[in-house]
């Protein structure tokens, strides 16, 4: 009668509590063992206690514990993935998604259809523009001078080109002031490096002049 009692108690706790999830058929025998008289009473009984010894000591236990962690951190990878990937698309697809950038294309569009359609509307006048002869300002010569002028024309391109420079130098002469000392130093001094350059020219022309008449004889010997 204590047995099924007893039973009938144990059997009507909470089977889903997590905390005697693992050890509840264990200690249902146990306590049944204790009250038929067949084990000793225990005074203070804890199940906390006997579950921490048996997930320490059993090697199952222990495997189950860390299958649950690794699925948990599985869980959570793949949850960051899938956020990744959600980033990557959003990044891929914003010029198509975003409407910041479809309102940019729907513009361009626009301007390039209003364009169009002002080119389709003036149809009629650019054929008309196409059609007749350019006229433009053109030099008149004689054809006996063709010949001259083609001559002279690239000959005075460069001049015409640096024409700008000149006559910024021409202003720029005229509006300097120097006095006579100045100038003779400065002639004096331009004298002096002007004989400089002219006295280490020969020196190189016969110092080319002397190696050309080494590997001259080298050659001959």
């Amino acid at each position: 009668m204590d047995s099924s009692s007893s039973f009938r108690s144990f059997s009507s706790e909470n089977p889903w509590s997590i905390t005697g999830s693992t050890l509840a058929p264990l200690t249902n025998a146990l306590k049944i063992a204790e009250n038929t008289g067949h084990i000793r009473k225990r005074i203070a009984f804890n199940v906390h206690q006997l579950q921490d010894d048996y997930h320490h000591k059993l090697p199952s236990l222990k495997l189950i514990s860390q299958l649950k962690s690794l699925s948990k951190m599985r869980k959570e990878h793949h949850k960051i993935n899938l956020e990744v990937q959600a980033r990557m698309q959003d990044k891929e697809t914003s010029d198509l998604t975003h409407l910041k950038g479809l309102g940019e294309k729907i513009d361009k569009v626009q301007s390039l259809n209003s364009h169009m359609q002002s080119i389709i509307d003036s149809k009629a006048q650019l054929l008309t523009r196409l059609q007749q002869p350019y006229v433009g300002e053109f030099i008149k010569l004689e054809a006996q001078y063709h010949r001259y002028a083609s001559e002279f024309l690239p000959q005075i391109a460069p001049l015409l080109a640096d024409l700008s420079t000149h006559l910024d130098n021409i202003s720029w002469m005229k509006f300097l002031t120097l006095p006579d000392s100045k100038m003779d130093n400065m002639l004096t001094e331009l004298g002096s490096t002007l004989a400089s350059l002219q006295t280490t020219f020969q020196s190189l022309c016969q110092m080319r002049n002397s190696m050309t008449n080494v590997y001259s004889h080298q050659a001959v010997d």
